[in-house]
């Protein structure tokens, strides 16, 4: 993980992030981190290719990328599951697809708390089923704050299901126990699901805490979650799905028969060195990322007082309110301004207008560089 590295050699590396816009672009839109990738997993995958581990995937590799995962979240979480409730899938959208259409109630509304992962809306859409958006607002301390009577009307309604996206793609926030605690409950009432994305939970800084949802009550809560964030995989399609209700396993395993799982080999291999070796690795980026964190505040002190900032407790993302400037889309106002590549906020839903989501999972020159070029630009309209 060396600050040495520019640009250049991160478009030379290969990946979306620095390779879908021009070269003179600093790239802080796509969730990729620019850390390079864990020896153990840089390991292990060579070895499978030395071997000729490249055909369709097997029971031994997705029971050791099982217990490799049941490990990580009993020492990282307190979590325990049985490696015969974790079931692979290509990733954690689609997972969620997946869980959508086979356990909940048939043709039943699904709730997402707005603004929320924008690839959950058009999820929900290929699912087959109606989407009910809640929308959430910062507190009178800036942190975004789940609209706790609106998912139980939602849940009223009709809704069978809602997305918990905990750690909070994109504004950050990591839920209190209360919080987890009083949507799952919520949802038992009504005898809804809760869909737990804890995708980012890994990276959870270090001396905070996770509520892992299906802890609170089993029955009610499905997970879904991968390797691919906290180690930087996403392009190795594999994810885990954790059904710690007897019912949803026997009909998951009777419907998910091998030829529809769908995961790759290489994904099962990284994702169980990932949780099994990887830890060390993880440790060290989650101390940058919390140096990252203090020098985005930082920056927006010294350069943005302007803009909207509540600073994340989880994740390696910013959301950023630029609304005082009059702006309904500043990703692509700083795209034509200050080539500076941020997540437009709209497609998050409702509330993210006049907002962008940035990617520090960078070095701190690159941090510093993106803030100083989205200073000036914005100064012809401040």
């Amino acid at each position: 993980m060396d600050d040495e590295r520019t640009p250049s050699d991160l478009r030379a590396r290969g990946g979306l992030k620095w390779n879908y816009f021009p070269d003179d672009v600093l790239a802080a839109w796509v969730a990729e981190m620019d850390f390079g990738l864990a020896p153990a997993v840089a390991d292990a995958l060579s070895a499978a290719v030395q071997r000729g581990d490249t055909g369709y995937h097997y029971p031994a590799i997705e029971r050791r990328a099982a217990e490799s995962a049941c490990s990580f979240w009993t020492d990282r979480f307190g979590w325990e599951v049985s490696t015969d409730q974790v079931f692979a899938a290509p990733d954690v959208v689609e997972g969620i697809r997946r869980v959508i259409v086979h356990l909940t109630a048939p043709d039943s509304p699904v709730v997402l708390h707005t603004p929320v992962y924008h690839p959950f809306f058009s999820m929900v859409e290929r699912a087959g089923r109606q989407l009910v958006e809640v929308p959430c607002r910062p507190g009178p301390d800036g942190r975004y704050q789940l609209d706790l009577d609106g998912i139980e009307r939602a849940l009223v309604d009709g809704a069978g299901s809602i997305v918990l996206c905990n750690p909070w793609n994109p504004v950050g926030r990591s839920l209190t126990s209360e919080e987890v605690v009083r949507v799952v409950e919520i949802a038992a009432a009504h005898s809804a699901r809760v869909i737990a994305d804890e995708v980012h939970a890994p990276l959870i800084p270090s001396g905070g805490g996770h509520v892992v949802a299906a802890s609170v009550d089993a029955e009610t809560v499905i997970t879904v979650t991968s390797a691919s964030k906290a180690w930087n995989l996403p392009g190795l399609k594999c994810a885990q799905v954790v059904l710690t209700g007897d019912g949803d396993v026997e009909v998951w395993a009777d419907y998910f028969t091998p030829e529809k799982v769908g995961v790759g080999t290489f994904g099962l291999i990284a994702n169980a060195a990932a949780y099994a070796g990887g830890r060390d690795w993880l440790d060290a980026v989650i101390l940058r990322l919390e140096a990252n964190r203090s020098l985005v505040g930082g920056l927006i002190e010294a350069h943005l007082p302007d803009v909207g900032f509540s600073p994340p407790e989880a994740t390696y993302l910013a959301w950023l309110d630029f609304r005082s400037y009059g702006i309904d889309d500043p990703a692509a106002y700083l795209l034509d301004h200050a080539r500076v590549a941020l997540t437009e906020g709209r497609p998050f839903g409702l509330g993210g207008q006049g907002h962008a989501r940035l990617n520090f999972a960078t070095t701190a020159p690159i941090v510093t560089e993106l803030f100083e070029r989205m200073a000036a630009a914005l100064e012809a309209i401040a």
